[in-house]
């Protein structure tokens, strides 16, 4: 007589292994940051993009620095280097609305000062509703019409961004105070600079005001311009780039915060 043997499982249960788990979570976790961050912007006719991050935190790449190029309706590209206060993962999860909430001011047609304004009451209210988390943020926002003529900006509180010119540069100051701190729709107030064809438009993050060097001396805004002109021959990511191995050189291990980058050549035929 034969015993029925039970047919043995054809797939063993895996022991649970609760590494592989956070592995998992971790470049999950990474993926979805990331997108926040976006790919490399797109060229856009007239207007040479680059831009380049670096992270104080190696362990986690992205933060509170976010740069977003965004192009719209009849041909405009609204631009944003935005300085949120804190980093990690919260930094970044604020980054996320705030890229999400100026672009679909844009797309309803708000200007750079209406878009500005509206994102400094969302600082405000996301402040109240979650009462334990603050919410402050500079930010240079511009918009740039369809011809690559000119550009409406605001800043809000965020004093490094310039215009680079063969024969110098122009300092784009602060229009308006950090975000999430007043709520005063008049304290915030919009310029409109012309466009020429080579200028190209500059926009760091305060990580670049922050770096000193052994001597603890400051970067400051000439050494910044000396680099993209140096470079001038080059792509603008590679501007980008080369403004913020300039940073992390004269820094080195002395740079503790988040530092971004946007660099926008005007090439209009």
């Amino acid at each position: 007589m034969t015993t029925k043997q039970t047919p043995r499982a054809r797939f063993a249960p895996r022991p649970f292994a609760p590494h592989r788990v956070e592995q998992t979570l971790d470049v999950e976790l990474r993926l979805l940051v990331e997108g926040i961050y976006g790919p490399p912007a797109s060229q856009l006719n007239g207007l040479d993009i680059g831009r380049a991050y670096w992270g104080a935190n190696e362990e986690f790449r992205y933060g509170g620095d976010l740069v977003d190029v965004f192009h719209y309706g009849a041909g405009l590209t609204s631009l944003a280097v935005v300085d949120i206060s804190g980093h990690g993962i919260l930094a970044a999860r604020h980054a996320g609305l705030v890229k999400h909430a100026l672009r679909a001011y844009a797309s309803c047609s708000f200007s750079a000062i209406d878009s500005i304004r509206a994102l400094n009451r969302l600082c405000i209210e996301n402040c109240a509703y979650e009462v334990e988390i603050e919410f402050f943020a500079t930010a240079f926002f511009a918009i740039v019409d369809s011809r690559r003529e000119t550009m409406e900006y605001v800043s809000a509180g965020h004093e490094a961004a310039f215009i680079v010119k063969a024969d110098g540069h122009r300092l784009l100051q602060a229009t308006g105070p950090i975000l999430g701190l007043l709520d005063d729709d008049s304290s915030f107030h919009q310029e409109t600079v012309e466009l020429e064809n080579d200028d190209v438009l500059v926009a760091v993050t305060d990580g670049f005001a922050e770096a000193r060097n052994d001597r603890l001396a400051f970067l400051g805004t000439d050494a910044i311009v000396d680099a993209v002109k140096r470079s001038c021959d080059q792509s603008a990511e590679m501007q980008a780039r080369a403004v913020t191995a300039l940073a992390l050189e004269y820094a080195g291990s002395r740079l503790q915060d988040d530092i971004a980058a946007l660099v926008v050549k005007v090439t209009r035929p």
